[in-house]
């Protein structure tokens, strides 16, 4: 059977099968009507009966006192019931009274008691044939049709959410694109190459000299000199590219008193320490001035990256919403599906979609 007949054989057998609840809820709200009157009937009956005289003073007192309970605590539950709806909320309060109605109550007024008790039974009996009555005559609200549009709008938004997802990335690839050629106008890669090449350079350069300085602390420390480049020199071999001119000074010093290695070293500093750190203070302006080049064309080029994140932003928000429509469609589909198979069950057929 197709999906659209099948519906519409359902709805009409779901409205047939309404009338026939709505019949069955009538008679028995008419039958519930009547038995509560009966049981109100009883309960005055019993509230209006006269304690025998010859009865002890305690116990009369003490079934007053249970009477008077046992019969507003009945009144009670039976005022807030209309119909047979009401009797299933109320039925566990009846059930109480039922077994808790006093045992002093019991010895002067059995009969009365268990007439009420028997009638209170009789509702919860009344309550179980009316469930199951229409639990036979009625139909589950499916919600196919509900759930049909339902998982088409989620299909629609899920598509149309792709398609803007898909616009954006074409965006933002046309962006980057526009960003790697503004680098590469600028030669944004050469520079950074120089930079690298050039920092490399220095660092070799100052690590020559400070290794060369090192080798001097020991022998200066020994000498107990008081000038404060000596301290400094014998703390952090860089002082020689710090303050190179006092270094020299201190160097043409104690050149004399060194030995072997020491005096070796100490010629060669003499001899290339100046060409040196000048050569590392031109290279050291060099470089500021191609990290001022290179800052320029990333200061270029941050309009156009920051775009390229705000996009990137749009497209995680898309994906998201997309995953949650994903994770709605998946959940419409199951209880689809479960429903379709309660239908087919209803209608005794295959259901084609």
């Amino acid at each position: 059977m197709r999906l659209e007949r099948a519906l519409e054989e359902y709805e009409k057998r779901r409205k047939k099968a309404e009338k026939e609840v709505e019949k069955a809820r009538k008679r028995y709200n008419k039958r519930l009507e009547k038995k509560i009157k009966q049981i109100l009937k009883s309960i005055e009956e019993l509230e209006r009966k006269e304690i025998p005289k010859k009865v002890d003073e305690n116990l009369r007192k003490m079934v007053a006192a249970e009477r008077k309970n046992y019969v507003t605590a009945l009144r009670n539950a039976l005022r807030g019931i209309g119909d047979m709806d009401d009797l299933g909320k109320r039925l566990p309060d009846l059930a109480k009274l039922h077994v808790g109605h006093g045992r002093y109550l019991l010895i002067l007024f059995e009969k009365d008691v268990y007439a009420i008790n028997r009638l209170l039974k009789e509702l919860n009996e009344e309550y179980l044939e009316y469930y199951n009555e229409l639990s036979k005559k009625g139909l589950p609200d499916l919600r196919l049709r509900e759930l049909i549009e339902e998982e088409r709008e989620t299909r629609k938004s899920i598509f149309r959410l792709e398609e803007e997802k898909r616009k954006l990335l074409k965006e933002m690839r046309s962006k980057e694109e526009k960003l790697k050629e503004f680098y590469a106008r600028n030669k944004l890669r050469e520079l950074e190459e120089e930079i690298k090449s050039l920092s490399s350079s220095i660092r070799s350069a100052e690590m020559e000299v400070r290794s060369k300085a090192s080798k001097l602390q020991k022998p200066i420390k020994r000498m107990r000199l008081h000038e404060p480049i000596a301290r400094e020199l014998i703390e952090d071999s860089g002082v020689a590219l710090r303050k190179p001119d006092e270094f020299l000074t201190l160097l043409q010093k104690v050149h004399p008193r060194l030995e072997g290695k020491y005096r070796k070293t100490a010629r060669w500093l003499m001899e290339n320490l100046k060409e040196r750190s000048e050569a590392i203070a031109r290279e050291k302006e060099g470089l500021l001035e191609l990290e001022r080049k290179r800052d320029e064309i990333l200061a270029g080029g941050e309009e156009k990256k920051k775009e390229v994140w705000e996009l990137e932003r749009l497209i995680e928000e898309k994906e998201a919403e997309i995953q949650k429509l994903r994770n709605r469609l998946e959940h419409l589909e199951r209880e689809l599906n479960e429903s379709l198979r309660k239908l087919e069950e209803i209608l005794g057929e295959r259901i084609e979609r």
